[in-house]
């Protein structure tokens, strides 16, 4: 049975699900479930921001805290290589933490930086633990792979075909969660029917797999094509086409002092952000080789994990929607998996805003440019977020 996640098991665990056989994967985050309310059941409008969305003409800093070169980031990648931040009028300073969560959670939560753009499960842990910390953005979406051996890849459809089942898994991955949650909602119980054995990095998850210990694992951050490259395994499903919805991944957190504070510079950064994800939406050769160059990763596996290739399929969607329907639907699910021990889910709420990023797409959206492709971005915001600030 997977352990409970606190800030104790962060300094005792993480570091050691960061080493990934020398990708670049340094950052695990926790998946979202939707609510399983329908269209009509949801507000057709965005929440209105009670705070004053000016964005200021002056330049305006705001730190960054990095896990290592993980390419998950793009859109920051994009943006810091574009001079886009320069042009918003804004001075991003980034810093990089060899120590993963158990770093970057701390200097997140007291103002040395103001935001990290890496993990759910850490922020709606430390959240429930007494942080004052938002959530108001995305990173990635889905982003989670189960591996199992390649005579095996089409034997997990149902959830009774999971009985009997060991599944490896790591604290910061996301997708056994959403996976855990979607078995016990179908009768399938962790430590009854089927046993989720934590384990230290995905590199030993799937040599467990290759040696038979365990029947499948959880990976993220394109570590399931590092998996096919050993000829034994093969990508049996994401969690994503289990459950038919997607889910948000690794989100973007503040503190509250620069929510309040930085507004405007927040408002900036997503602005960036969105600019870079366009390019990432219409500019494959060009931002396979800016991620490249920054990650230092061979071409060849960062095109594979950025967009797929012939018969991978990328588990990763660069998505900046802040999903606060789903963040809370996931952050409920922590509770019910043991995650979080403070029972009040809905103290989330008080932790979300969907309104920065939809400040920076309607200010993208009036320019003009591009102005389609944001529309659709508003679009999809406005059925993921009748929550938050």
């Amino acid at each position: 049975m997977t352990q409970r996640i606190t800030r104790r098991t962060f300094v005792k665990g993480t570091a050691a699900t960061a080493a990934f056989a020398g990708m670049a994967a340094m950052a695990g985050c926790a998946s979202e479930s939707k609510t399983e309310t329908t269209a009509d059941d949801k507000q057709t409008d965005a929440p209105e921001s009670k705070y004053d969305n000016t964005i200021s003409a002056d330049t305006e800093d705001l730190n960054i805290v990095l896990l290592g070169k993980d390419s998950k980031i793009a859109a920051i990648i994009l943006a810091l290589k574009k001079g886009y931040y320069e042009e918003e009028k804004l001075n991003v300073a980034t810093q990089t933490v060899s120590g993963g969560f158990p770093e970057a959670m701390p200097a997140l939560s007291n103002g040395t930086a103001d935001v990290l753009p890496f993990g759910s499960i850490p922020s709606c842990t430390y959240i429930g633990q007494g942080d004052d910390l938002v959530i108001f953005g995305g990173t990635v979406a889905d982003g989670s792979e189960c591996v199992t051996l390649i005579e095996n890849k089409d034997a997990y459809k149902k959830p009774e075909d999971f009985k009997g089942k060991k599944i490896g898994c790591f604290r910061m991955e996301t997708g056994h969660m959403i996976t855990k949650s979607w078995l016990r909602q179908n009768g399938i119980e962790d430590g009854k029917d089927v046993e989720f054995i934590l384990l230290e990095s995905s590199a030993a998850e799937v040599a467990a797999v290759e040696n038979g210990e365990i029947d499948m694992c959880f990976v993220n951050s394109g570590y399931g094509y590092v998996a096919t490259q050993g000829g034994k395994c093969a990508v049996a499903f994401r969690p994503n086409e289990l459950t038919g919805k997607e889910f948000p991944c690794c989100r973007q957190t503040t503190n509250r002092k620069a929510f309040e504070e930085k507004r405007s510079a927040l408002i900036k950064f997503e602005i960036a952000n969105l600019r870079a994800l366009y390019d990432i939406e219409s500019d494959h050769e060009g931002t396979i080789a800016t991620i490249v160059e920054y990650s230092g990763q061979p071409e060849e596996y960062i095109e594979n994990i950025t967009y797929g290739k012939g018969d991978y399929v990328a588990a990763m969607k660069f998505e900046m929607d802040p999903y606060t329907d789903d963040v809370k639907a996931f952050y409920g699910d922590m509770i019910d998996n043991g995650d979080i021990d403070d029972t009040n889910k809905e103290l989330i709420v008080e932790h979300m805003d969907s309104t920065i990023y939809k400040a920076a797409l309607d200010a993208l959206i009036e320019r003009g440019e591009n102005k389609d492709f944001y529309e659709k971005l508003a679009a999809e915001y406005a059925k993921h977020n009748t929550l938050g600030i």
